[in-house]
This record gives structure tokens, C-alpha cells and sequence, in this order.
């Protein structure tokens, strides 16, 4: 399971000491996010992934396939990567880094 970013731990924090509140609103919300749909599918999660998000997005006040939706956009634009592929994308900045100077040297 991924954990949340210090900012997004604190969003959590404070949400759930109460410091922020509903705001009533004239808006269609369901609407809106309906319109902004780009492509609707259907998804099969194992349980425990389903719950997790549905109990984070409790939890921060949102729907869960909203939570979802956040976290697959964050992988795929790269601003959310596994651990592990931390200290390999370090690795490779050095190789990179390494073939730059041999280049510049040849």
C-alpha cells in the first residue's frame, strides 16, 4: 500500500480534527463530474485495495473513485512512483550523468 504525502497526511489530519466544513452549494456537483468523464470503465479490485480507498476517501471527505482516479493520474504523469523505483531512477540519473561525461571527454 502506497502512503500518503506529508501534505496530504496533514489534508487528512486536519479534516478529520474538523477544521474544515460542507459548504452548502447551488452547484450540480453529480453533473459536473459527470460532463468531465473522458472514458467510463469498469474496473475489478481485490477487496482489501477496494477498501482501502473507500475508507482513505471517507476519511478526506471525497468519493472513492475520485481518490482512485487522483492516484492513477499521479502514477501516470510520474509525480507518484514506487519505492523501490526510487533508488533506481537515482541510479539512473547517475548512469546518465556518467555516459554525459564520458561524451563530453571522447
Amino acid at each position: 500500500m502506497k502512503k500518503l504525502s506529508k501534505d496530504e497526511n496533514k489534508l487528512a489530519d486536519d479534516f478529520s480534527k474538523g477544521k474544515f466544513k460542507k459548504v452548502s452549494t447551488k452547484l450540480d456537483l453529480k453533473a459536473m463530474a459527470l460532463a468531465s468523464k473522458e472514458a467510463r470503465i469498469n474496473l475489478r479490485l481485490q477487496v482489501d485495495v477496494l477498501s482501502y480507498f473507500q475508507s482513505l476517501a471517507e476519511k478526506q471527505g471525497i468519493p472513492y473513485q475520485t481518490l482512485i482516479n487522483s492516484v492513477l493520474y499521479k502514477m501516470a504523469t510520474g509525480q507518484l512512483i514506487d519505492k523501490g523505483d526510487e533508488g533506481l531512477m537515482q541510479r539512473l540519473e547517475k548512469i546518465s550523468k556518467k555516459i554525459d561525461d564520458l561524451k563530453k571527454g571522447a
